[in-house]
């Protein structure tokens, strides 16, 4: 049904997933994680009791909005994370190479967050912001911005 999805670690130098890295499970649309946790934990008003909650959770945000950065790549290219000394949280391959991205859906970025994803010299941040900045060598884009400009991209 496709409604979650497996996200393997990436193996850099052969492009990859890794088979004993762990994964990660992600919701395909935040529509689908809403509609399980109403069905598994139902209350009168799910849009007050549950939705509500999670849109005030700052992590559970982040992690919805990281699953559909990664749904929306998954459309046009092969996808993994990569778990190094930190994590990047989107890998997509492209002409036999990766592209990194970070998804950070907060208004600060913090340098120790970001440690991974600037070892890349082509790693990019996708975040909540408006406008595009430079983080040291790493370009930081507002994410709905960059996700409809790869839709541009890949529909003419």
């Amino acid at each position: 049904m496709d409604a979650i999805y497996v996200q393997q670690a990436l193996i850099e130098d052969k492009l990859v997933g890794a088979a004993k890295k762990a994964r990660k499970l992600l919701f395909t649309d935040p529509f689908i994680y809403h509609a399980i946790y109403a069905w598994l934990y139902p209350v009168a008003n799910p849009f007050e009791t549950h939705i509500m909650s999670t849109l005030a959770d700052p992590v559970m945000v982040s992690n919805l909005v990281e699953a559909c950065v990664t749904s929306h790549y998954r459309r046009w290219y092969p996808t993994y994370y990569i778990k190094a000394e930190g994590e990047v949280d989107i890998a997509y391959i492209e002409n036999n190479k990766f592209w990194p991205i970070e998804v950070k859906w907060t208004q600060q970025l913090r340098p120790k967050d970001l440690k991974q994803i600037q070892k890349y010299k082509n790693g990019i941040i996708l975040g909540k912001q408006l406008s595009i900045k430079q983080i040291n060598t790493t370009s930081s884009y507002p994410l709905a911005w960059y996700l409809a400009k790869v839709s541009m991209q890949h529909h003419w």
